[in-house]
């Protein structure tokens, strides 16, 4: 268990003896379920390796199961997990540059491709937006700033919604799909990835589609809490 901001816990799970989990390689697990008494949440995957699965996990104000996590729950815990689940997962097979949109934690399952991209050795180009309120809402910012530095192939810009003057803020701001759209002026050729909440994927899909983008090209993983 390990504190990555005041309200984001990633969270290492081990299974057991000999348990697996079948998954295709290149989603690199997108999401798992978690079960604990009364409460089911879904979270995104920061990656797989080996057999140990890392979650990022953020605060939910009076949830059951993350005021577990943050409050009562301590390593070498064991949890019932079901998965993995969902079907996000980068497409290989195409030569399109690639649009990576994260808003808060699914940052998580954006990360997973992009270490798969540079593992398999992947040439496209990459560009990554990250929305986020505040800046310690960019909890693994020198990540993706250590990615741009070391790949030619992959730019990292990070956009805050809500900056204030205490902030002193020098980067984009505003809305993390209206940033794309600003740098976009057509999306035929491309294929975005957008891993957040519903409220942020479905305000980003018609107006990439109507910047060109075909509506098969673009690949999302919605955050949902099924019981808090």
């Amino acid at each position: 268990m390990e504190r990555a901001a005041p309200d984001v816990m990633l969270l290492e799970l081990r299974p057991e003896g000999d348990e697996r989990m079948n998954f295709i390689a290149a989603s690199m697990l997108p999401c798992i379920w978690v079960m604990a008494p009364n409460a089911v949440i879904q979270s995104p995957m920061l990656h797989t390796k080996q057999i140990i699965w890392q979650l990022h996990i953020r605060l939910v104000k009076g949830g059951k199961f993350t005021s577990h996590v943050f409050g009562v729950m301590k390593e070498g815990d064991v949890l019932q997990a079901e998965g993995p689940l969902g079907s996000f997962s980068l497409h290989e097979e195409s030569d399109k540059p690639i649009i990576f949109m994260s808003g808060g934690c699914g940052f998580g399952s954006i990360k997973s491709m992009v270490e798969h991209a540079f593992k398999v050795g992947l040439n496209r180009p990459m560009a990554l937006y990250w929305g986020a309120r505040t800046p310690e809402d960019f909890y693994l910012a020198e990540l993706p700033e250590k990615w741009q530095r070391e790949h030619d192939n992959f730019k990292f810009i990070p956009v805050l919604s809500e900056p204030k003057p205490e902030h002193h803020w020098q980067g984009r701001t505003g809305l993390v799909h209206e940033a794309i759209l600003q740098d976009y002026q057509q999306l035929g050729n491309y294929q975005v990835y957008a891993g957040g909440s519903p409220e942020m994927i479905e305000a980003g899909r018609e107006p990439f589609i109507a910047k060109g983008l075909p509506e098969d090209q673009y690949f999302a993983d919605k955050f949902s809490l099924l019981a808090i």
